[in-house]
């Protein structure tokens, strides 16, 4: 009986890493309206600020590394639904 609760936890844990995975993702997805809206030239002179570009770059290097985990998280799905996780 053991075994089976910890089976069930870690398909709830890894269940829970996929939702934030989504979540994060959406999240990412809102950015690009916040970019769009963006105005370079509206800043102090006095403030060293990223570009449209810049923010642009960023986002899509996220996206890339939020992309990278969820294929790592895919391809190591088996172990971590059928083990305890360790933090």
């Amino acid at each position: 009986m053991q075994i089976a609760a910890l089976n069930r936890r870690a398909q709830q844990r890894y269940a829970t890493f996929v939702n934030t995975l989504d979540m994060v993702a959406e999240v990412l997805a809102e950015v690009d309206k916040l970019i769009a809206k963006y105005d370079d030239h509206a800043m102090s002179d006095s403030w060293t600020i990223a570009s449209k570009d810049d923010l642009k770059s960023f986002r899509t290097k996220a996206f890339d590394e939020l992309d990278r985990l969820r294929l790592l998280g895919k391809k190591h799905e088996a172990e971590l639904i059928s083990r305890d996780w360790r933090f």
